[in-house]
């Protein structure tokens, strides 16, 4: 890898992170109208929906019922995918949206964790990062035991399935097309959300158009963008240090949260902000350090 790859590859993580933290606020807005089930199968329809453009358009592919083996890993992915949001979404419903977005990216101590025993190698810079930012994630969402409700336990559920989900994705990144995996994700994802909708919710259009907004920025951006852009990060970057630049999410979710919610930031949770930005530095010493020797070397 070179460092130009590297730096494409942490820009689009950054990108998606960004997305993904604001989309903690359109969550939570969303369900002013509707509940966490039907929230999340409407944001996989659109998301269903919006992918399949964007796919013809980069690739024109012609074998789109066609059956691949890969296809297998992709159902995989949209069951993890859908089980996951739906536990996020219901953690939603008590918790805030600062506290979701640094219990979701506590699955930065989990992918290396979990990795370890799929047979994955971390370097010491991501280690040292990952402690650093997940220091700076319990300042931002100043988390205490007697405070540790429902939806926080839900939501630190649903961080140990995102870990899984960004592993997985790093196997196979480069074994399938992003946008067939992401259209099949969705697909998988919108169709297990309905099952649980139909059991526990009841479709009203009214209250539907009422979460519109919401449902188009997290169907649209959060997952039709932000999900492929992830995995065509993950074609350079390994999980490990893919899950630290992405729990920059929670710096977002936390600027939105105070922007669009008045949900303000301390002075203790601004330094929590600054320790997350230092972690992904860090994270990245081994590379600098690489360049510069290059450059050296090679001047």
């Amino acid at each position: 890898m070179s460092l130009k790859s590297d730096l494409r590859a942490d820009l689009l993580l950054l990108t998606t992170a960004f997305i993904w933290g604001f989309a903690f606020v359109f969550q939570s807005t969303g369900m002013d109208h509707v509940g966490p089930f039907t929230f999340v199968f409407g944001r996989f329809v659109i998301a269903t929906l919006a992918i399949v453009p964007i796919w013809y358009i980069m690739e024109k592919p012609k074998k789109v019922f066609v059956f691949q083996p890969t296809d297998i890993k992709a159902f995989q992915l949209g069951i993890i995918m859908a089980v996951g949001m739906l536990v996020q979404q219901s953690g939603l419903m008590y918790t805030t949206v600062a506290r979701a977005g640094f219990l979701t990216g506590v699955y930065i101590i989990f992918v290396p964790l979990i990795g370890l025993f799929m047979g994955s190698r971390t370097e010491w810079p991501t280690w040292i990062g990952v402690f650093l930012s997940l220091v700076g994630l319990y300042f931002l969402g100043q988390i205490q035991t007697d405070q540790f409700l429902i939806g926080d336990g839900l939501i630190l559920l649903s961080s140990v399935l995102w870990a899984l989900h960004v592993i997985y994705t790093g196997k196979i990144a480069n074994q399938i097309s992003v946008f067939r995996l992401m259209f099949l994700q969705f697909a998988v994802a919108a169709m297990l959300s309905w099952l649980v909708m139909l059991i526990f919710e009841t479709w009203d259009w009214q209250a539907v158009k009422g979460a519109a907004l919401s449902l188009l920025f997290v169907g649209v951006l959060a997952s039709g963008i932000g999900f492929s852009l992830q995995v065509v990060s993950m074609r350079t970057a390994p999980a490990s240090h893919t899950a630290l630049i992405l729990s920059f999410e929670a710096v977002f979710a936390a600027i939105g949260g105070w922007w669009l919610l008045n949900e303000y930031l301390t002075t203790i949770e601004l330094i929590g902000c600054g320790l997350i930005l230092v972690g992904g530095l860090v994270s990245q010493l081994k590379i600098f350090l690489k360049f510069s020797g290059d450059a050296i070397e090679h001047p």
